[in-house]
């Protein structure tokens, strides 16, 4: 189950490719006990109505023992009672909000939970001395909301006031809300949207409006993986500070994925390679579950309960007794041409206003060659 239509397709239909890549390979090398695996695909649509529908229709109809997905917060928590009546493991390779922890005993993701993206960040905002206001811009979904809902509990236990404006999925205009921050007098702005598109609309109309100049911007890792977006407002984006997962670009997995990708996709970079790292994985996860247990649920259930220290693209995962990885979040800032790195790496100080102060040329090549070198 994965978004393909709608929004959410931004990112589903380019991470189903990479899913695709995964299968493809583990059949060409044998697949499993000389059988090959094979997807049903099913679109979630970014939504819980649409993915419980689809879970129902797998279960029922098709008589899976494993799911693999959903990839939207809604699309996992609207299939989670679903497949834990029927007894079905659903494995989410990019679900994360801290609601799925709780989803049930056959819900299972390799993709952390937003309660240490929203705690990370929220501890940058309280260290910049500066940043005493934030206001938040939230799209009303599961998946922004659990980040909205951590980031606001840390910020004020922490003595920081957040003011919060949220949008629906379906709307366009965000003037009003960026006004009514900008009236508030905060110092940042957390950008937190569902989607790439909606990242689009929001940093745009944020421009228009003239944040930057004196006010910080935070983001979530949909924002900061969409580098498209970030590309088309540079300005603005300079300094954006987020939390995303790391991967391992030198990873045979990571090697295959990147250039089958750019040989479909004419050359293309894969997009969000933090969510691309984790689809990858689970498909080798599932497959390689398949091969201790079979297709038994429960068996399948206790074999991934029992996953410590496995290792993937997206680094070592061990899974604890919520069905939840240990691993977590780390701080990264947007430098030049919409580029990711860790905010460790960042030559220069992060500030309200500037934000990060102007490199000269020699820093920006060093800059570059950092980015490079991390690739987020």
């Amino acid at each position: 189950i994965l978004p393909l239509t709608g929004d959410g397709a931004a990112y589903g239909v380019p991470l189903q490719q990479v899913a695709q890549i995964a299968i493809d390979k583990i059949n060409e090398e044998g697949g499993v006990d000389g059988k090959t695996l094979e997807f049903l695909w099913q679109d979630g649509k970014c939504n819980g109505q649409d993915a419980s529908a689809a879970a129902q229709y797998l279960i029922d109809q098709e008589g899976v023992a494993i799911i693999y997905g959903g990839f939207c917060s809604s699309e996992t928590l609207g299939a989670a009672p679903i497949a834990e009546q029927a007894g079905v493991i659903l494995f989410s390779p990019g679900s994360s909000s801290p609601d799925v922890t709780d989803a049930g005993d056959y819900v299972f993701r390799n993709y952390p939970s937003d309660a240490s993206q929203g705690k990370i960040l929220a501890g940058l905002a309280t260290d910049d001395s500066t940043v005493t206001k934030v206001g938040m811009l939230t799209e009303e979904n599961d998946y922004t909301i659990g980040i909205d809902k951590v980031f606001t509990e840390t910020f004020t236990a922490n003595g920081g006031e957040v003011v919060s404006e949220t949008f629906l999925p379906t709307d366009t205009d965000f003037k009003t809300q960026i006004t009514k921050l900008k009236g508030e007098g905060v110092d940042a702005i957390f950008v937190n949207p569902q989607t790439p598109p909606k990242t689009d609309l929001l940093l745009k109309q944020l421009q228009e409006q003239g944040i930057g100049e004196n006010i910080q911007l935070f983001a979530n890792d949909v924002a900061m993986g969409s580098k498209e977006y970030l590309q088309r407002y540079p300005e603005l984006a300079y300094g954006m500070l987020g939390a995303e997962t790391s991967y391992d670009t030198e990873h045979p997995g990571y090697k295959h994925f990147v250039s089958k990708y750019a040989e479909m996709n004419n050359g293309e970079e894969v997009p969000f390679q933090t969510y691309a790292a984790t689809v990858y994985d689970a498909v080798y996860l599932i497959k390689e579950g398949i091969e201790a247990v079979g297709h038994d649920a429960d068996a399948f259930k206790g074999w991934l309960y029992g996953i410590n220290g496995w290792e993937g693209v997206a680094g070592s995962l061990t899974i604890d007794e919520n069905g939840d990885p240990t691993s977590g979040h780390i701080p990264k800032v947007v430098v030049g041409d919409g580029e990711v790195i860790l905010l460790s790496e960042l030559d220069g100080p992060i500030k309200a206003g500037a934000i990060v102060e102007e490199p000269t040329e020699e820093e920006e090549e060093e800059v570059e060659e950092t980015a490079d070198e991390t690739v987020q």
